[in-house]
């Protein structure tokens, strides 16, 4: 066929992966993004929130690099997506990715709960960078990875930090026995945790926890994860796919929409980009009438790395009964742990360094 006409339906890291993909296969593909500016790495924002990285320093792709590949990126929100007719706000399309990514999930608090910002765009660093002051108190609601991170930049960045966790463990509780060590690094920076107590109230001063303690601060940061976006959502907002990502003929979904509904999504980098690849390489597939490709989810780590304080977890880390035999430990920040079930390593955990992680990765199961 001539030259396909591709519409991506969100600029985020599958939308930009698949975009790239296909203009270098020869498509002609519009980009749709509903923010301003170039599509950026969105953990990131961090950085830029806290004064460690300047908003022009995150972009996934230089602005150049979209006019050379000959990809036409609209800064026009899809308010319109029929993935039947292949159309976008009206303008029918040879193929479409619908990859619309997620958004904060802010739980519904008592009270003021407008104090708290959240940290998804890059609108939203750059209001906290404004009133992120040294000497200032921030509370952080949240205690994944996400939410670790912004406290140590934010403590990095001379703020007075809290953390709000109300489940009892960290970082989703991949760590097991390896969380104290992570506990100790945290306070040792100066960030004060709260673990396994809820929040009953925000108030105009601070917050009122689910035991009764007050906590005062100036600025309130909530990171407690993410829904997916639509368009043509199903249940919760995730998309319907085929096992090859598929939608519809010639439709194809990618990212954390097309992530299964047992799990909210990972805002996972690197599982977004090769979730884009495969929609494109399927999408052009099907257009070439060849057969597609499976899914198949793949083994990623789950990590955080901010100057001296850091964690990697890989494998099963989480399922009951498995055994945990620490491996190496430099007290006070230091642990590495496995995980066997039986006479097989299924999982690893390392806090306050990546050192020996790669080497025990090839024994995992």
């Amino acid at each position: 066929m001539s030259q396909p006409t591709i519409a991506i339906v969100g600029a985020g890291h599958a939308g930009v992966e698949a975009a790239f993909a296909l203009a270098a296969a020869g498509a002609a593909v519009t980009l749709f993004s509903n923010e301003p500016g170039l599509p950026y790495f969105r953990p990131r924002l961090i950085a830029v929130a806290f004064g460690q990285a300047a908003p022009d320093a995150i972009a996934i792709k230089p602005e150049a690099a979209y006019a050379k590949a000959g990809i036409t990126l609209r800064h026009e929100p899809a308010t319109e997506v029929d993935v039947q007719a292949r159309t976008v706000n009206g303008q029918v399309f040879d193929g479409l990715i619908v990859s619309p990514g997620s958004h904060p999930f802010v739980p519904p608090f008592k009270g003021e709960r407008t104090r708290a910002h959240t940290l998804w765009t890059l609108a939203d660093a750059l209001a906290i960078r404004e009133a992120a002051l040294p000497g200032k108190a921030i509370t952080v609601i949240g205690g994944g990875v996400l939410g670790l991170e912004a406290a140590l930049r934010a403590a990095e960045a001379g703020l007075r930090v809290t953390v709000i966790e109300s489940a009892p463990f960290l970082a989703g509780g991949v760590l097991g026995d390896c969380e104290a060590t992570l506990r100790r690094a945290l306070e040792a920076k100066g960030i004060a945790l709260s673990v396994g107590v809820g929040v009953a109230e925000i108030t105009a001063e601070g917050l009122t926890l689910a035991d009764g303690r007050t906590i005062a601060d100036d600025l309130l940061l909530c990171s407690t994860g993410a829904r997916p976006n639509g368009p043509a959502a199903g249940t919760e907002g995730y998309l319907k796919t085929g096992g090859d990502l598929s939608l519809a003929p010639c439709v194809y979904a990618a990212g954390d929409p097309a992530e299964p509904p047992a799990s909210r999504p990972t805002c996972s980098v690197r599982r977004a980009q090769l979730m884009g690849q495969l929609a494109a390489k399927n999408l052009l597939a099907e257009l070439a009438g060849q057969p597609t490709q499976p899914w198949a989810d793949p083994r990623l780590p789950l990590f955080m790395k901010v100057g001296d304080v850091e964690f990697h977890t890989l494998g099963d880390v989480r399922s009951p009964g498995l055994l945990e035999k620490c491996v190496e430990e430099t007290p006070p920040f230091i642990r590495k742990t496995i995980l066997r079930r039986g006479d097989q390593v299924v999982g690893l955990r390392w806090v306050g360094t990546r050192a020996g992680f790669a080497d025990w990765e090839k024994q995992l199961a």
